[in-house]
């Protein structure tokens, strides 16, 4: 109470301080990074292989298998996950909350250096902490002239010097992905029949160039100087020709003999189009802390002076094709507008009640104060301005007027008795201090579990928990200390023309008499106790993990023909789909698309199409559903309009996988048909889809040695491999180094058309002379995997079920479990099933809810008792949980007659406010009471003392709260399914809690006191 005395002490000196607050807490407001969602930093490590040429097969057996038995070791990996492809592999490590990745990233770095040597044509392994990170942007370089042709190669070295560069220069830009770039090489085009003309072996050509290296001879002293002594034993691209690979009867066998050497890149495997036309593809990833929104809009400054600088003047433009700043700023703008009506609206229902302009307007000084002091905090802690941070803010609006009120109303009280002015602000302040720490505290302490929480929850209630925990503190501290002092100077004429509403009396009176007797009392509270707990078993919605808060960006994947080269999947897939979409870009049909882009690679085939009017979303996903993307040959399309929370790289959130491990046979394959029936049966529209596809299938042609053939011929089993692998992808044969680009050394034949011409292909053997591959080989045509799954160390088959946004993750999950429990018994021996994805997610995010919400009454339970020095009383406000959250419930069931609202993760967190900010009106009354009582009043007469004293305050900071937070309910818009569902809670919640708080409270006082109090309450009457 010192402070408060302070304040008064100095008027000037309290104003001041709290005007430096505000404008700090505002200025830092800008220096505050912009992002749609706080940092998520998943406890997940990717490793990244790659190996040219190679099948998944090869590439499992070679490098992830091993790789994985000693990645096991590691100390907290929970789950082991590879996706195997052609050419590459990409294994998540998923971690046990709270393991410090840092010493984990280590870690695996350590035990990848202990893996058995990698193929030679192998690459490093990369290493990613936090797994893989979604693009913040994406560019597109296309030709301006229309009716060019796909071949980006001559632009490649472009791109790489001049426009990759300038790119990374951008602040906040982690990394730039050259998608579509091609490897630099040094092509030894090699001609098989010359070579076994002139007996030279394939070995003898790979070793030559191998030998062809540079080397250091060290350094040297002649004279007074020191000289550096290089061995230049590198041929160049001009002069490889010149190499004597071997001699033949004495003669020199030269390498432009038998081949001819040319600078060039890998073969094309990959396509993209944007928009109708082919295009260079190159993705942006941003750091951390990046400003999301600043760091695009320098990236729009740097793309057009490219345009402008560069890339105009060889007929090429670059193009931002994915900008994510777009819907951030959607989505921040309406939780910013939804802030500011939020803030008319608590004022003008405050000064609707108080009927007084200056009054109104000294209450909501705490708004700015309080929020400021939010943002300080925020920018202090190093958080970002987000759509979680602004709707804490937004929540808090409200909140923050409650002490304000409590305060003012008691300062006017005390003038209407003719306390002298100051004595009245001091006084104010000082009564209702108590009651007002203890309200405060045990809104942050409701908040303190949540700040502790872990995992992907934690991070994300972090800036929600701090904003409005800060924001309360400092409402309090502004009503204790600024308040009282700036009432003195500006409602001396308004005190004494006070003139509340009629109705506050009415109500008083009504609530009075709904509680006079002890028989009225037991109604009430067994009424509302049953009518709450009824509600919430009857109309509690399911458990889900994530909203899923669209925006209009629609996302295609595809699961193309096994088998099928780029050119197919070009000609016969991608252009019949820009077909189709070309009058509805030109805008001949409708609904319109503003811009799409398709592309395929060995990680997949992808279409993204942006319809012109964020709008009209709904309409293009039917269309690309029925029209665009049926009658592909051979070709499935799943298309989900995207969310704005990708925490699941992948998949969508609420994503349920289903696992089958082990090796899956015809029988297992059919009972997997089976299970995907079923599931497309039980839970409709639900998107099923088979990670790898049930029976996808490569044709393969499978060369086997013939081991008598080759002892004969004198050559071993790996000659004869290299060799094959000369004749189709190209032999990897060392590096070449001009001082600019570094070129892979491959020895490759020209193309065969057939497995016959294979067959044909000769090499020099040192022992037989001339040999075709067919002789010393058994070719075969084979099926092998396109695709290769594995969880934790063994080969896994996993249906991906995306339910439709109607039915909640619990729902798909019970259901899902219905079907497994099904098919059991007919899968194969060795053939397991898991459930994993958005089954973890929600077990774990319903285990942390229970657990944290058990802390928070605990907690409050503790707080009111050492607040009111009675457990019985911190037990009684206890009490009126239920009520409270049967109003949330009622709330949740109210907005699921307009639109779907699941019990989400940020949806639950909304009961767990709600229990801290339902306890501050009854803490008052109770507090109000017992002083009544202490005084020497029964306690009928306290309770209805208390009633009629705290009536106002009570509608009044509530009444405002609750307009404070309707817009977030009511206002659609980008992310406001994020934050809707927590809103309604609280609103829901806090309405039905102050209608009858001032019913229940009394009567469970009444039914709970000593018979002693309850007979001298009989003599009072």
């Amino acid at each position: 109470m010192r402070l408060i005395q302070l304040s008064h002490y100095n008027p000037f000196a309290t104003i001041i301080a709290f005007l430096i607050v505000t404008i700090i807490g505002f200025a830092s407001m800008t220096k505050m990074p912009v992002q749609l969602t706080p940092n998520l930093n998943r406890p997940q490590i990717a490793i990244i292989n790659s190996w040219r040429a190679a099948a998944p097969a090869e590439i499992e057996a070679e490098i992830v298998e091993p790789q994985e038995n000693i990645l096991t070791g590691i100390a907290g990996v929970e789950r082991l996950y590879s996706s195997v492809r052609a050419g590459m592999s990409i294994t998540m490590l998923e971690f046990a909350i709270g393991t410090d990745m840092q010493q984990a990233f280590i870690n695996v770095v350590n035990a990848l250096n202990q893996a058995p040597p990698r193929p030679r044509e192998a690459n490093e392994p990369t290493v990613m902490l936090g797994g893989l990170e979604e693009s913040i942007a994406t560019l597109l370089i296309t030709k301006t002239d229309a009716d060019a042709d796909a071949d980006f190669t001559a632009y490649q070295d472009l791109v790489e010097s001049s426009v990759k560069p300038e790119l990374q220069k951008i602040p906040g830009l982690a990394r730039v992905d050259l998608n579509s770039s091609l490897t630099h090489q040094l092509q030894v085009q090699i001609d098989p029949f010359k070579m076994a003309a002139l007996g030279v072996s394939l070995s003898t050509v790979t070793q030559s160039i191998q030998r062809s290296t540079n080397m250091s001879g060290g350094f040297a002293e002649v004279g007074r100087r020191e000289y550096t002594v290089r061995y230049n034993g590198q041929y160049t691209p001009e002069t490889f020709g010149d190499m004597i690979v071997t001699y033949n009867d004495g003669r020199p066998v030269y390498l432009r003999e038998i081949a001819s050497v040319e600078k060039g890149f890998s073969e094309r495997r990959s396509f993209a189009f944007r928009t109708g036309r082919p295009a260079f593809y190159i993705s942006l990833n941003g750091t951390n802390d990046a400003n999301t929104v600043e760091v695009m809009e320098n990236l729009k400054r740097v793309t057009t002076d490219l345009n402008e600088r560069l890339l105009s003047k060889h007929g090429l433009q670059i193009e931002l094709s994915f900008d994510s700043s777009v819907h951030i700023k959607r989505a921040i703008d309406l939780v910013q507008s939804s802030l500011g009506i939020g803030i008319l609206l608590a004022l003008g229902m405050l000064y609707w009640m108080i009927r007084g302009f200056r009054a109104t307007l000294l209450i909501g000084l705490t708004i700015p104060i309080s929020l400021a002091a939010a943002l300080f905090v925020m920018a202090m802690l190093g958080r970002s301005l987000n759509i979680i941070s602004l709707a804490g803010l937004a929540f808090a609006v409200g909140l923050v007027l409650d002490a304000a009120i409590v305060v003012q109303e008691n300062f006017l009280r005390l003038r209407q008795q003719g306390v002298a002015t100051l004595a009245a602000a001091q006084k104010s302040a000082s009564d209702v201090g108590p009651a007002l720490f203890a309200s405060t505290a045990t809104t942050v302490a409701i908040f303190t579990p949540v700040i502790f929480m872990d995992g992907v929850a934690g991070q994300l209630f972090f800036d929600l928990a701090v904003t409005m925990s800060v924001a309360v503190v400092a409402s309090m501290l502004a009503a204790m200390l600024l308040i009282p002092v700036v009432a003195v100077k500006v409602l001396k004429q308004e005190s004494s023309a006070h003139d509340p509403l009629p109705l506050w009396s009415k109500l008083a009176n009504l609530y009075g008499r709904a509680t006079r007797t002890t028989k009225r009392s037991a109604l009430w509270v067994l009424g509302l106790l049953g009518a709450a707990v009824i509600a919430i078993i009857l109309l509690l919605p399911r458990p889900d993990f994530l909203p899923e808060a669209k925006w209009e960006g629609i996302f295609v994947a595809f699961m193309v023909p096994p088998g099928a080269n780029y050119s197919v999947l070009e000609n016969e897939i991608a252009r019949t789909i820009m077909r189709r979409l070309e009058p509805h870009v030109e805008g001949d049909k409708l609904p319109q698309i503003r811009d799409y882009n398709i592309a395929s690679s060995s990680g997949g085939s992808v279409l993204f199409v942006y319809p012109e009017k964020a709008d009209s979303a709904t309409e293009v996903l039917t269309l690309l559903r029925e029209e665009i993307l049926v009658d592909l040959p051979e070709t499935q399309a799943f298309a989900q309009q995207s969310s704005l929370l990708n925490i699941s790289v992948g998949s969508t959130n609420r994503a349920v996988r289903l696992n089958f491990n082990g090796e899956l046979d015809n029988p297992s394959r059919l009972v997997i048909e089976r299970t995907i029936a079923l599931l497309r049966d039980r839970l409709p529209n639900t998107s099923v889809r088979a990670i790898p596809n049930i029976y996808d299938a490569k044709p393969e042609l499978l060369v086997t040695p013939r081991d008598h053939e080759l002892a004969q011929a004198g050559v071993d089993r790996s000659s004869v491999a290299e060799m094959v692998r000369a004749v189709t992808s190209g032999l990897y044969s060392g590096e070449y180094f001009d001082g600019h680009n570094r070129r892979d050394i491959i020895v490759k034949s020209t193309p065969w058309r057939n497995p016959e011409e294979l067959q044909a292909m000769p090499m020099y053997t040192t022992s037989g002379g001339a040999q075709t591959l067919g002789q010393l080989t058994e070719t075969k045509r084979v099926t092998g995997p396109v695709r290769l799954q594995r969880l934790n160390g063994k080969r896994t088959l996993t249906l991906l079920i995306a339910p439709p946004p109607t039915v909640t993750l619990d729902e798909t999950i019970e259901i899902t479990r219905g079907v497994m429990d099904e098919i059991e018994t007919e899968l194969s021996p060795g053939v397991y099933m898991s459930l994993t994805g958005g089954a973890d997610d929600l077990a774990d995010t319903i285990a942390t809810m229970q657990e944290n919400f058990s802390y928070a009454v605990v907690i409050l339970f503790l707080i009111m008792a050492a607040v009111f020095r009675s457990m019985k009383d911190s037990l009684l406000v206890l009490t009126t949980v239920p009520v409270a959250m049967a109003g949330g419930v009622l709330g949740l069931a109210a907005l699921n007659l307009f639109t779907f609202q699941a019990l989400d993760l940020l949806t639950m967190i909304g009961f767990v406010i709600l229990l801290g900010l339902m306890v501050n009106n009854a803490i008052l009354l109770v507090d109000q009471t017992r002083k009544a009582q202490a005084e020497g009043m029964s306690l009928s007469a306290a309770t209805q003392y208390a009633i009629a004293t705290r009536v106002r305050p009570v509608y009044m900071s509530s009444l405002t709260s609750v307009v404070g937070m309707l817009p977030l309910v009511l206002i659609p818009g980008a992310g406001s399914e994020i934050y809707r569902g927590l809103a309604v809670v609280i609103v829901g919640g806090m309405l039905i809690s102050t209608l009858f708080m001032l019913i229940y409270i009394p009567a469970l006082m009444r039914l709970t006191a000593r018979p002693a109090l309850k007979e001298a309450d009989h003599v009072t009457k």
